[in-house]
């Protein structure tokens, strides 16, 4: 009988066991919490937040205004865990009020010998830093050691109705369970809105009648109360071709857009796009400057303003500004300008400077109008109303023969109908007074290629030499040509150009540096030290790699990939043979795709005589930008790209 009741007892602790799970409901430590030594979902994690709650309130505005209680319970798996012990809480401030913290309490829970033991932190471990518009509050937990569960509360009173909680369920490190919970009075109304592609485990919402009190309400009113809820939220790593980290954390925003006061009168605090048009329009900076079209009439030179109007006088006019004026880093657009400064100076702002451009296009008789954007690093603005602070940049969209161009003369390399890459972000503002602004899109229509070409002899020793050419076009030629403007050419090479281990290159010579509407090309000497082993050459026809290593690493990604352009990479090589040897094998011709058409890998190899062989590989990307979707496609697509060129040879046997 017990030998039948010995595996069904450890059967059933087994399944006891796997049935346990970390203390998702509250902030108490549990056996789990303490014992647990990893995090499945994330074995990377060096720590991880298993409980996280917020509740924010309204409470008598007279009083406090908006009240927030957060509570965190986090698991510290290792030593590189022990920076998430760094709490630092920030506090806004105006020059007549502030946020306020109250009630911090912060406790280590740890196993010391199997035995449970705690240590809570003290009030004079908490240290305040008063700067001009905010404070921080910050603390280290005490007692750290691997295996510990850091929990920690407070609550913070807010008189800046304006800001309410945001909710960031995304961090740097992953969270079991995240918890938001928000209570509105009725005549408050807020945009919410959910950013980020994680999906929330539910979202609940209600009406709760006579919740909110304060002595200006004769009877207390109704409030909405909502609450938000993730589960197994993964960390926030920013991987490369990401443009800003700001539009893809996963949280909850609240925009204030209106308040009914007591007579029924609704205040609104969110405007509309054509409130907005008519404050630019009366902006006596950015409105103001762009009427002032009779400061440019003398600025163009003759041979210039007497072309028929066209697209050949609309790129000389371009050209005109962009090598008269220079920016001067400043991204200002709302501010007072006066174009005089940059007509005086010869530099400005991007504002200003592309409001010279219109001005001067809207002078000699083209139809142009300013477009309001983002910079790739500062996020893309919110289609759902007007925030003007979302925008930090200022282009000109010119319409020619019903043909629009996106044109911006801040840099001296770029060509007509480009635009920098910093502002290749997505979508842009088009600035209308005469009717309504609207949204347009920004796109790089053509592509940005970086074509090699090599010319190569293999000797009887197996070493090789000869020459190749290296061109660039589009949104490659504009770094080559910033680059070149800053540092050496040798040193631009290194930049661009990642050369196989047994490659050597001399002889630089450049083309078109200054012809900014040809490719850009370098040429150069090569060497191949390459050798033969036993009669036999194993030669790797390709001298530089088209790329250096996989850019995507992670194991999985939450936001788009955004290359920013379409681009195209070609490498062709034309190789001679030695003398007195057999070719054995050429590298085997290989095809991959991306699905719907969004990305070709074709390599091919050939014996075009009987001394020559051509190797040819092409890499194109169609899209500027592919979902989330794509990444394990594309992760896989370079891991092809890297085998292609590191391993593919020509193999040759020495005649006897």
């Amino acid at each position: 009988m017990t030998k039948f009741l010995l595996p069904l007892f450890l059967l059933f602790n087994l399944c006891i066991y796997a049935q346990q799970s970390f203390n998702i409901k509250n902030s108490e430590v549990s056996e789990y919490d303490l014992n647990a030594t990893s995090y499945e979902k994330d074995a990377a994690a060096n720590a991880f937040y298993i409980y996280e709650k917020g509740e924010t309130e309204f409470q008598d505005v007279n009083d406090h205004g908006i009240v927030t209680r957060y509570e965190a319970k986090i698991k510290i798996l290792n030593n590189e865990g022990y920076d998430t012990a760094n709490i630092k809480i920030r506090l806004s401030k105006s020059e007549s009020d502030r946020q306020k913290i109250k009630d911090i309490v912060a406790t280590t829970y740890y196993l010391e010998d199997g035995i449970r033991k705690e240590k809570k932190l003290l009030d004079s471990q908490i240290y305040t830093e008063e700067n001009t518009y905010q404070d921080m509050v910050s603390f280290t937990f005490p007692a750290l050691k691997p295996g510990a569960v850091l929990v920690y509360s407070y609550t913070k009173e807010s008189p800046f109705i304006f800001n309410f909680q945001t909710w960031w369920f995304q961090t740097d490190i992953p969270k079991v369970y995240s918890e938001f919970n928000s209570k509105i009075p009725g005549n408050y109304k807020y945009n919410i809105q959910k950013i980020g592609e994680l999906k929330l485990a539910s979202q609940e919402s209600d009406i709760q009648k006579r919740c909110f009190f304060t002595s200006k309400l004769a009877v207390p009113a109704d409030c909405m109360v909502t609450k938000y809820v993730m589960n197994n939220i993964p960390a926030f790593i920013a991987e490369s071709h990401l443009t800003s980290s700001h539009n893809y954390v996963s949280r909850i925003e609240y925009e204030l857009q209106s308040i009914t006061q007591l007579d029924g009168y609704v205040r609104k605090y969110t405007k509309s796009w054509e409130d907005v048009d008519k404050e630019i329009k009366f902006d006596n900076g950015l409105g103001k400057q762009l009427k002032r079209t009779s400061l440019v009439e003398d600025l163009l030179p003759e041979n210039i303003r007497s072309m028929p109007k066209g697209l050949e006088k609309a790129q000389e006019i371009f050209n005109f500004v962009k090598n008269t004026y220079s920016w001067n880093g400043s991204y200002k657009i709302f501010y007072d300008m006066n174009l005089k400064d940059i007509i005086k100076d010869k530099s400005g702002t991007i504002a200003s400077i592309n409001i010279l451009l219109h001005n001067i296009y809207e002078n000699e008789g083209f139809t142009v109008k300013p477009v309001l954007s983002s910079t790739r690093n500062n996020g893309t603005p919110t289609k759902l109303y007007p925030i003007l602070s979302d925008f930090n940049y200022l282009m000109v969209q010119l319409e020619l023969e019903n043909t629009p161009y996106l044109l911006d003369a801040s840099e001296k390399n770029i060509e007509f109908g480009m635009i920098p890459f910093r502002a290749l972000n997505s979508y842009a503002r088009l600035i209308d007074f005469d009717s309504e602004s609207s949204w347009i899109d920004i796109n790089a229509k053509i592509y940005s290629n970086v074509t090699y070409k090599d010319s190569l002899a293999i000797y009887k020793d197996g070493t090789a030499s000869g020459h190749s050419k290296q061109s660039f076009s589009g949104y490659h030629a504009l770094q080559v040509r910033n680059d070149l403007q800053e540092i050496s050419k040798e040193q631009v090479f290194n930049k661009i150009s990642t050369p196989m281990s047994f490659t050597t290159s001399s002889n630089f010579e450049i083309y078109n540096q200054k012809e900014i509407e040809e490719p850009l090309s370098i040429d150069y000497s090569l060497k191949n030290h390459s050798q033969k082993v036993n009669g036999m050459i194993y030669f790797n026809p390709f001298s530089f790699k088209l790329f250096d290593k996989n850019p995507f690493t992670l194991k999985e990604r939450n936001y788009p990939i955004d290359f920013g352009f379409k681009d195209g990479y070609y490498y062709y090589a034309k190789i001679k043979l030695p003398e007195d040897h057999t070719l054995v094998e050429l590298p085997e011709s290989k095809a991959y795709s991306l699905p719907e058409n969004g990305g070709s890998i074709q390599f091919s190899t050939r014996k075009v005589s009987e001394t020559d062989v051509m190797v040819v590989l092409r890499v194109t990307f169609p899209k500027a930008v592919y979902p989330s979707a794509y990444y394990p496609y594309l992760k896989e697509f370079f891991d092809h790209i890297l085998e292609i060129q590191d391993q593919s040879l020509i193999v040759l046997k020495e005649n006897s």
